[in-house]
């Protein structure tokens, strides 16, 4: 309990105990005048009753008041439990909308990136193409020089040969065969 409903009701029973300790001075009958006529009763009792309707009054009062609090509490709770649902709700549509919007935003970037990729791979296949076809170009050409430088030696290499053999003397074997052809053949030489 409150401190202030125990001190209210220690007041009450304090004035328990001072109308039952006086209550024979509290109903002694006098000359009790009420504004528009005098009338004769217990003035302690008059006193008491009207105390008690006041404090009667005060009661329902409070207890009203009471029941109209709890009511308010309980509009507010409800209040709070819809507006909690509804922010439940719309966390959770924020959270599914987020959602969505990230895996569309992935399913775009996916799309870029195999696009990319793509256009890397035709980029690169075409440079090696490329690639391959002046490789292929080269490799004839060197051919065609090898070719060409190994013609000239061979020639270089005969017209040296000849320079040589006429320069130098005939071996006695090419003398012999020389003859011989001129034996043979007679003067078709």
């Amino acid at each position: 309990m409150k401190l202030r409903t125990l001190f209210l009701m220690l007041i009450l029973v304090l004035l328990a105990v001072f109308l039952i300790i006086n209550w024979s001075a509290l109903s002694q009958v006098t000359t009790v005048n009420l504004v528009v006529e005098e009338i004769q009763a217990p003035l302690g009792v008059i006193v008491v009753g009207a105390f008690a309707v006041v404090v009667l009054i005060m009661m329902l009062y409070t207890i009203f008041q009471q029941a109209s609090v709890v009511m308010e509490i309980r509009q507010a709770h409800k209040d709070t439990r819809a507006a909690r649902q509804a922010a439940d709700e719309a966390d959770k549509s924020r959270v599914t909308e987020l959602g969505r919007e990230v895996k569309a935003r992935l399913d775009q970037l996916e799309a870029l990136i195999v696009a990319k990729t793509d256009e890397v791979e035709k980029l690169i296949r075409e440079r090696g193409d490329a690639a391959d076809r002046e490789i292929a170009l080269l490799r004839d050409q060197m051919k065609e020089e090898q070719a060409a430088t190994q013609n000239a030696v061979s020639e270089r290499l005969l017209n040296i040969d000849k320079k040589v053999s006429d320069v130098l003397p005939a071996s006695e074997g090419e003398i012999k065969d020389e003859k011989k052809k001129k034996e043979l053949f007679g003067d078709l030489f």
